[in-house]
């Protein structure tokens, strides 16, 4: 799930520059005020004639890139009421009160949205037919898929591992948890981190490339659909410590062999259809979703126990599907910390499992939040 590369326009060869520029004749400077009083005037006609015919303009300012349109100011359905069952307390920490972008209609879609959403559509048709194909033998590679590709592949490597740096493992073991997961189909190791970074660095901000400010439903997954709204995502310097080895610049190159053919001709060999429609579509859509909730639900409701000056939650549903993941303000609080799950009772798979591979000497150099930092920020 990459951001769409830059378009370039063809430019014609700049004429060399003189070392004396003549005074131009005014007959001169009356051809080009009729040149561009001519091309203006043609300009306008296109963009009037456009508009008549219901053409999107190919002619896009940078003002209609860089600011999207939006609905107005709404509330998030059903806020306060939800939240009664995301914190037991009632606490209220937000207004949810946001300004959705349009989503699907008066913007444009560019290859690359449009075959995220076609791809996209096409997951979920498949996790639909998974249930009239029901087998045990499908549904355990579900659940063996939900673990392997969501809990050792996302959480543990793409997301503690490789974003945040909160341990170190053999390098062996960092490659094979990172393979784990780009099979979960959401993108190379590189795209990944590259946009989680972004996400730290401009937290609910303007340049936060799915926050709950812009609407729910672009939290969730509209920005995975825009990318001119997301372009900051085209900028992947802040993951050079992943490009710059061969392993990672390979899974990038090659990232729809390894995600979607390979597994699916796998899964097929082993159990025909059903375990394709449960083993791929249902599990792949399955996360996508549990992942997705951790950018909009634990963004929007939960509690905060740190002052971190953003929307994140300690969100417990989430917690306990995304394996740790769901609590989202002590991860906000203390990026790099292993640990997201504070509370004995905060409950952290992910944390678990990277406390089993520092018994077995395969993990060390784990990072937990100083206590100064906890003083600071303790609401």
């Amino acid at each position: 799930m990459q951001a769409a590369g830059n378009f370039l326009a063809p430019t014609l060869p700049r004429p060399p520059q003189q070392p004396h520029v003549a005074r131009e004749a005014p007959s001169s400077r009356r051809q080009a005020q009729v040149l561009s009083a001519s091309a203006a005037f043609l300009a306008a006609g296109l963009d009037s004639s456009r508009r008549r015919l219901g053409v999107p303009s190919i002619l896009r300012s940078t003002k209609e890139v860089s600011a999207p349109q939006r609905k107005g100011r709404q509330v998030v359905p059903l806020g306060p009421w939800l939240q009664r069952f995301f914190s037991f307390r009632n606490r209220q920490f937000w207004n949810y009160s946001v300004s959705p972008r349009n989503y699907f209609f008066e913007r444009r879609w560019c290859a690359e949205d449009s075959r995220q959403a076609i791809f996209v559509a096409i997951a979920h048709l498949g996790a639909l037919a998974a249930p009239f194909f029901f087998t045990w033998k499908a549904f355990g590679c579900f659940c063996v898929g939900y673990i392997m590709t969501g809990m050792l592949g996302v959480t543990l490597s793409y997301h503690r591992q490789l974003s945040h740096r909160a341990f170190v493992t053999p390098k062996w073991l960092e490659y094979f948890l990172a393979y784990c997961g780009a099979l979960a189909v959401q993108g190379p190791p590189i795209s990944w981190v590259s946009s989680h970074r972004h996400h730290h660095g401009n937290t609910d901000a303007k340049d936060d490339v799915h926050s709950p400010r812009d609407g729910f439903w672009w939290s969730h997954m509209g920005w995975l659909f825009d990318a001119d709204g997301t372009k900051i995502r085209r900028n992947k310097n802040n993951a050079s410590d992943l490009s710059s080895q061969r392993f990672y610049q390979f899974l990038q190159k090659t990232y729809g062999i390894h995600c979607v053919v390979l597994p699916i001709l796998a899964l097929y060999a082993y159990g025909g259809l059903p375990c394709v429609l449960w083993g791929f579509f249902a599990r792949v859509v399955w996360f996508w979703h549990i992942t997705w909730c951790v950018n909009s639900v634990s963004h929007v409701w939960g509690f905060q126990d740190w002052k971190t000056g953003d929307l994140s939650m300690n969100n417990w549903l989430i917690g306990i599907l995304a394996f740790g993941e769901g609590w989202h303000n002590n991860h906000h609080a203390f990026e790099r910390s292993c640990r997201h799950g504070l509370k004995w009772w905060q409950v952290d798979f992910t944390w678990y499992t990277i406390k089993v591979l520092e018994v077995f000497g395969l993990a060390k150099n784990l990072q937990y939040p100083p206590k100064g930092k906890m003083q600071k920020l303790a609401m």
